[in-house]
């Protein structure tokens, strides 16, 4: 069966005082598009992982995305804005 893809939106969030949001239900997250470089990686994952890990509590999303966010940039992975 396939799974239904997330979607990813960008928006400023000042106003929600976010740089992230996850709509579960929806499988939607929204990135603050004023984010760039490894703070952009941090809070893509991190709202990735409320998403696909939804039983995980707020303290292991924020250790489990900063883990694999480390992991990923020192393998020089990085967003090309096109």
């Amino acid at each position: 069966m396939a799974r239904k893809k997330t979607k990813v939106e960008h928006a400023k969030l000042g106003q929600f005082q976010a740089e992230g949001l996850a709509y579960k239900d929806e499988k939607r997250i929204v990135i603050d598009k004023r984010l760039k470089g490894r703070k952009y990686l941090l809070c893509l994952i991190h709202e990735l992982t409320h998403i696909h890990l939804p039983d995980f509590t707020e303290e292991q999303v924020v250790q489990f995305s900063e883990r694999l966010t480390n992991d990923l940039w020192s393998l020089k992975i990085r967003r090309v804005d096109e």
